[in-house]
Parts: C-alpha cells; structure tokens; sequence
C-alpha cells in the first residue's frame, strides 16, 4: 500500500505503540481492508520520521493482537480474522499442556452418563422422532424443559420464549442478527469473548468497548457510549466475565439496567458460566430489564460441549426474528442432542454432573492461586479460567510465545480486546482444558516460572 498513513497525532505513549493503535483503529474502522499490504518498515520510518526499530516495534505489536500477518520477503498484511480463531484445539501427538480454550473437566463422567442416556432413548417404545427434521428453533416439550432450567436462574422463561440452538456460538450468532444489519455498532466489555469479537467482524459489525471500573461495565460510561454511537446492540458478560472472571455485583447490575431501559437499548446476555459462580450470584441483568435483554446460555461449559446445546430467552418483540436467524443458518439444533441434555436435567445427572466439573474447577483455581500469587485474578471461587498479570520484567517480549516454547499454551490478553490497549500486559489461562487435574498443576508451575524468571534469560523472547 502507497497512500495510507497511521495518523498518530495526539496519541499519547510510546511511539511504537501510538503507530501500533492507529492501525488497528484503521482496521476496525475499514480504512485498511483485509489483504492490504503495510508500507515496508522503512518506507513508513521515513514518512512518519521514526526510526525503523520503532516501525518494527509497532508491526510486531499488531502481530501480536492478530490483526496482521508478516510473511519474509513480502510484507506485512491485514488478516482475515475469520480464517483465525483463539486458543489452540489440535489433536497432534505428543499435546503441550492446553490451556487455551475453556473446556469442562470430568469428562470421563460424562461420556459415561451419555452412554447410559443413549441407551435409555433406544429402549425407549415411543416415538421419539429424533431423526427427523424437527420445529425451527425447537420442539415445545424441549424448550419448556430448556426454559425451566433457564427460569432456575432468575430469568422469566417458559416454553414460549425460548428458542434452542447449536451451542453458545451460534446463540451469540442468533441474537446479533435478530439485532443488527452490517455496519451496525455494538457496544461490548472492552474485553471479551473472542468468539463474539469473530462473529461480529464476519457479521460486519463495528464493536466499540465501554469503559469499566473496579466493579464492570461504568454505567456513566454506557451512556454516553449509546449518546454517542448510537448502538444498535450491547453484549455483555456480567457473571463469571470471560476473561477476567469478575461478576457485576446486583446494584451495578440495576445500575446498567435503568441506563438500558432509559434509551431502549436491546441487550444480548452471555451467561454461560453461572454455574461456576460464587453462591451469592446475583440474579441475571435479564430479570433487570426482561423487555431489553436477550438471555443465552449453554450446556457446553458445565455439561458437554460436544452434544452443542444452548437456548436463547428472548423478548416477544424480537422472537420472529430469532427464529428466523436459526432457520437461515442450521434449521434446528439436533433433535437426538437435545433429548439428551432435557434427560439430563429430568433425572439429576445434569446436577450431578456440573457440582462434579464444579469442585473440579475449584480445585484447579485453588492451585492457580497457590502457585501463581499476585500475579493471578479470580474473582470467582470455582472460575474455569484465570486472569493473568505478566510481570514488567517482560517489557515488549512476548510471554505467550515463551511459554509455548515450554509446552504450555495460553491465550494472549489481547485476543479479548475490543479497545486500544486492553488486555496488554495479561494471559489468560483455561484451567479446565488439561484432562488430568496433575497436567494443570505442572502447567501452572511453568507459567510461574517462567513469568517470574523474566524474558532476560532467554534471548529468543527479547
């Protein structure tokens, strides 16, 4: 590219990290398409009047958060974000110690428990009509057991409200494009579920995060977001928050509500992780502001994620349009999947199985908190995941990259980022992906080590 130019003025910090934010701005914002070709690191010192270390300083930055690629002998490019996901999910042998994605632990115990359930659906004499095209958005006998457990919660649904479908992701996927059109603006966390951050580019929406405080989402800060950008959406994760694992106490959750009411601003959920949550758990933001808020969750996080069952509470007004967005992508979540996870929760195994990965979970976060000290944040007592503050020994190196060289995959702070310089200086770490709760420890011990060790005693990290 010849003409562009990262327009750094009246950017404060380092000059490295002034060209580094206005190029991922320019990229938000479309000024920089995918494919688009950077200037070279000379190129763009000499027209900014810079050194070329700075230029370089600022391309590994983006590199970093993946918003470009550097290919030797052609230069640097802007990513397609949707051909790059988060974590690592590889089958390759031997594994490093994953702890990348968020996966349920006990795994063992629930593919004992689908064994049996699957068995129980053969045996069954009636017809069940599993194999079958089934009701977009799902069969009413399935969403009224769905939205029992939904209402279990503190959200107000029944079997009219709720519409079933294929995991998380696609719950997330619904409810944007009952929501929104391409080039729309939704307001977010300034860090956040990557998976969100991937749906929205592929939906082409702009994401613009909202500041926080010591407590969540500031809402002064929500409304002169929603004043000045005019959303048409916000999403936002209130319990057990992905990354941080902080949950909005109920006066902020009141708080946001009335600022969501005030301007009719409808609200999209992520719940996911409630079950993680301490026993205080506050009501959802839905049961503040049940004619704003699509609630989603999901049987992924503490049941299986492979039988990909999640469900939407949806406000009567939006409903058409949820439906829809379920029919135009996979028609319906399988039939066969969800008769398990309604058995589940018929019979106890569900609660069965979600205080097991419960205690589990617990267990792993008392490891992270005994080996990782001050470096580490969970708010949440049996918290799947762990936010991870990397020492200023580190500097400009990159902790993630050494710690893959050392066999433990973790997931940059960056990945969650929806505003300039969220997340840097983090890690996230997903303490239930090892299958074995020793794996987790020895994975923990490296990442102490190798934090508090420093970058300066291996020269391939500087």
């Amino acid at each position: 590219m010849t003409h562009w130019l990262p327009d750094i003025r009246g950017r404060t910090g380092p000059r490295y990290r002034a060209i580094a934010e206005a190029i991922a701005d320019d990229i938000q914002a479309g000024r920089l398409s995918v494919g688009t070709r950077l200037p070279t690191h000379r190129d763009l010192a000499w027209r900014l009047g810079v050194t070329v270390g700075t230029v370089t300083r600022a391309y590994k930055e983006v590199t970093a958060r993946g918003l470009v690629d550097g290919e030797i002998g052609r230069g640097t490019f802007v990513r397609d974000p949707r051909t790059h996901g988060w974590g690592r999910n590889s089958d390759s042998d031997p594994a490093p110690v994953d702890m990348g994605l968020n996966f349920p632990t006990e795994m063992a115990e629930t593919e004992t428990a689908l064994k049996a359930t699957l068995a129980e659906i053969v045996a069954d004499p009636r017809d069940l009509r599993l194999a079958s095209y089934d009701i977009n958005g799902g069969r009413r006998e399935h969403r009224a057991a769905i939205a029992h457990w939904m209402a279990g919660g503190g959200v107000a649904a029944t079997a009219d409200t709720t519409l079933i479908s294929a995991g998380a992701q696609h719950a997330i996927a619904t409810a944007l494009q009952a929501l929104t059109e391409p080039g729309d603006v939704v307001l977010c966390d300034p860090l956040t579920h990557p998976g969100f951050i991937g749906c929205a580019s592929t939906l082409r929406l702009r994401t613009v995060g909202v500041e926080w405080d010591g407590s969540g989402m500031a809402p002064d800060a929500l409304d002169a977001a929603i004043r000045h950008h005019r959303p048409k959406a916000l999403f936002i994760i209130p319990t057990v928050h992905n990354p941080t694992s902080l949950t909005f106490v109920e006066g902020r959750r009141r708080d946001l509500a009335r600022v969501i009411a005030h301007h009719g601003l409808p609200v999209v959920e992520d719940d996911l992780y409630r079950s993680y949550a301490d026993a205080d758990v506050p009501p959802p933001l839905a049961a503040f502001a049940p004619d704003q808020v699509i609630y989603l969750t999901s049987a992924s996080k503490h049941l299986s994620p492979g039988l990909r069952v999640g469900a939407l509470h949806m406000p009567p007004r939006l409903r058409a349009r949820g439906r829809a967005a379920i029919r135009d992508t996979i028609w319906m979540a399988a039939p066969l999947s969800v008769e398990v996870i309604v058995r589940w929760l018929a019979d106890g195994t569900a609660d069965r199985l979600a205080e097991s990965k419960r205690r589990a979970q617990k267990a792993r976060a008392a490891e992270a908190r005994r080996l990782l000290g001050p470096l580490v944040a969970i708010h949440a007592e049996a918290s799947p995941h762990a936010w991870l503050r990397v020492p200023d020994t580190w500097g400009g190196s990159d902790p993630a990259a050494a710690l893959l060289e050392r066999g433990v995959v973790t997931t940059s702070g960056e990945v969650f980022a929806t505003t300039p310089g969220a997340g840097r200086g983090r890690i996230r770490l997903a303490l239930g992906r090892p299958e074995r709760h020793d794996d987790t420890v020895a994975g923990l011990q490296i990442v102490a080590e190798t934090l508090l060790r420093g970058p300066a005693e291996d020269r391939a990290f500087m």
